[in-house]
Order: C-alpha cells, then sequence, then structure tokens
C-alpha cells in the first residue's frame, strides 16, 4: 500500500476588512470542483449589514477536492483527507483570528456542499475555534448509523446554521435532518432550513436566512 499523498493548499484568496481593522472574520470552503473565487463570491452575495468590517480567508485545494469519497462513505474512506484538511484549517484558523485579536465569537466557518461537510465536521472535532458555523448543504462524516453519540454538550455557546433541499442529489436530506438532531444534542443552538425544489446551489432565501443568523452574534465565552 502506498502511503497517504495528501493534497496541498493551492491559494489563499482573501477579501473585505483589512487585517488588523476587522471586527469579525471568517473561513470559507468551497465544494467539490468549486473554487475559492465562487465561495468570495457567495460571500458578498449575503449582503451581511457589517459587510465592511468582516474579513473573509478562501482557501484553494489542489485538484479541487478535499476528500475523494462521498461523505456518507466509512469515514476511515476519506479520514486521511479530513485530517489533512483540518490542518489546513487551522493554520488559516489562526491567520483569521489574527493570532488571537478576534475571538472566537467574532469568527464564521461558512461551507458550501463538501466545504459545508467539512465545516460541521471541523465544529465538532475543533471546539471553540469559531461559534458560528454555516453549512450550506452538508452533514457530518461517516456510514449510516455511525454518527456521532450525543455526547454533554460540548458546543455549548456556538451556533449552527445547516440547509438542504428536499431534491438534492448529493446530500440525502434526511442525513441533514440527523445531523442537525446530533449537534442540537451535542449543546449547539441549531437553525436547519429545507428549501423545496432546491438545486444544488445556494438560493436566494437561503442566504437570506443565513444572513438573518449571522446578524445575531453568538454569547461571548469568559
Amino acid at each position: 500500500m502506498s502511503a497517504f499523498d495528501p493534497p496541498a493548499l493551492a491559494r489563499v484568496i482573501e477579501a473585505g476588512a483589512a487585517k488588523g481593522a476587522a471586527q469579525r472574520a471568517g473561513l470559507l470552503i468551497h465544494g467539490r470542483d468549486r473554487t475559492p473565487e465562487e465561495m468570495i463570491v457567495l460571500a458578498e452575495r449575503l449582503r451581511m449589514p457589517d459587510a465592511a468590517q468582516i474579513r473573509w480567508l478562501a482557501p484553494g485545494i489542489q485538484g479541487g477536492s478535499w476528500y475523494p469519497g462521498r461523505f456518507f462513505d466509512p469515514i476511515q474512506t476519506n479520514f486521511p483527507y479530513i485530517s489533512n484538511a483540518f490542518e489546513i484549517f487551522d493554520q488559516l484558523m489562526d491567520e483569521v483570528s489574527e493570532g488571537g485579536r478576534l475571538r472566537s465569537d467574532q469568527l464564521i466557518v461558512l461551507g458550501f456542499s463538501q466545504g459545508a461537510c467539512l465545516a460541521v465536521e471541523y465544529a465538532v472535532r475543533n471546539l471553540g475555534r469559531a461559534k458560528s458555523i454555516v453549512a450550506f448543504t452538508g452533514g457530518l462524516f461517516g456510514s449510516p448509523g455511525a454518527l456521532w453519540p450525543a455526547y454533554p454538550r460540548p458546543l455549548a455557546r456556538s451556533r449552527i446554521f445547516i440547509s438542504s433541499s428536499d431534491v438534492d442529489e448529493w446530500i440525502p436530506l434526511e442525513r441533514t435532518r440527523e445531523t442537525a438532531k446530533i449537534l442540537a444534542g451535542l449543546g449547539a443552538e441549531v437553525t436547519l432550513r429545507i428549501y423545496e425544489g432546491r438545486a444544488h446551489e445556494v438560493c436566494d432565501q437561503e442566504l437570506e436566512d443565513a444572513r438573518a443568523f449571522l446578524s445575531i452574534a453568538p454569547a461571548r465565552l469568559y
């Protein structure tokens, strides 16, 4: 068996407020065969009221895919790639927080599709890095019936927006519902939104709902 050869970070695009001046900051995680440029456009489409005060970093992975399989495959199939992605995210979250100048309640992790799956899994496995998570069409990793048990509330004071469609070809609706239930059991304040007939994309109503979600700051940690 050959050694695992992790895909490398290809580039990072920055947009919004300048470093040192931002009041909030976020990490934007693209989907399979998508680009960081698309995530910057998505952040612009959010039209946040404090957009001028938010700094965004959008990484791009070599090959365009963070992991090779489907998110509901046995987790061992994708886990070396997931761990590699999380190492990249940890470095970028250090940059996003500006070495601690911005608190976790001022930080956002936002992903679409493959990026949304990584966003919610990152929230669970890396407690406290960011307190606002937006997962546009995603779910926790693992084969059916092998998801996270409801451990005693490690996500308390975290807020998670998770969305899906009743006809999405990549993310089964029931898996998104199950993920939302698990995250709530872990103590997160979860907002679940389902959009009827929505293709595998982020619709305008979804962005409006996410904007309302992000306009409410999570509880500050002491």
